[in-house]
Order: structure tokens, then sequence, then C-alpha cells
């Protein structure tokens, strides 16, 4: 069970039966969606803010989730891998953006490998 938990985690951003994180599932992205899991702290405007990176850089979000508990929010986002000016995505540059937001604590890009793409914003420096 706890195997399939993680799993369930790296492939697709799902949190169950977890102490500190909220219960959360997303239905399975479109292929060629990317998905990208924002962990931040439950405070007014935070999830705003995501949201406006999306747009400022002419990205869809398809499909997303927020779950809560107490002070930590977890969000699940599904984008649509072309702009709305068909640019290509620079990915890297896209998390780092939503990463370094004023209550982020982390984020993960979900495609190709599981689990790749990890950033953390640790008192507003980025790692990696």
């Amino acid at each position: 069970m706890a195997a399939d938990s993680i799993r369930e985690y790296m492939e697709h951003g799902t949190v169950r039966n977890s102490v500190n994180f909220p219960t959360t599932e997303l239905e399975q992205r479109e292929e060629g969606t990317i998905r990208i899991t924002v962990v931040n702290r439950n405070v007014p405007g935070v999830l705003s803010n995501i949201t406006d990176i999306f747009a400022k850089n002419k990205l869809n979000i398809i499909q997303q989730i927020n779950q809560s508990r107490d002070t930590l929010a977890y969000n699940v986002i599904d984008i649509d891998p072309a702009t709305a000016d068909d640019e290509q995505i620079e990915l890297k540059r896209l998390q780092k953006e939503v990463t370094m937001l004023d209550g982020v604590l982390s984020s993960r890009v979900l495609f190709g490998s599981p689990g790749a793409g990890f950033a953390r914003n640790v008192d507003g420096e980025y790692f990696a």
C-alpha cells in the first residue's frame, strides 16, 4: 500500500494517507499535458499569484485542484504545453517564477521521468 501511494505521488501528484499533506487527487492528465505541483503556505493571495504566473506566460490551465490542511496548501495544475501564441514554454524559467513567489515552498514538474523537476524556495533562495 505504501509503495502504491508513493508511486501515485511521483507519477501523478496524488496524495493519500499523509500526515502533513491534504488528500489530493486530480484526474489523469491528457497525453502531452504538463502537470505541475506546488506546495505553498495557506494564506490569502498565494493561489491567485500562482495562476497569474501562468496567465502572464500565456498558458492555459486545463484543470487544477487546490487542497489545504491547516497552514499548508497543495496544488496540482495541468497546463497546455502550447502558449496562446504557440510559443515554446521555458519550463525551468516558469518553474522558477512560480517557486520564488512569496508563500510558495516548493514545486515539481511532472513530465517524462516521474519526479523530475523538483525546486524549492528556502528563505528567498532558489534550489533546483
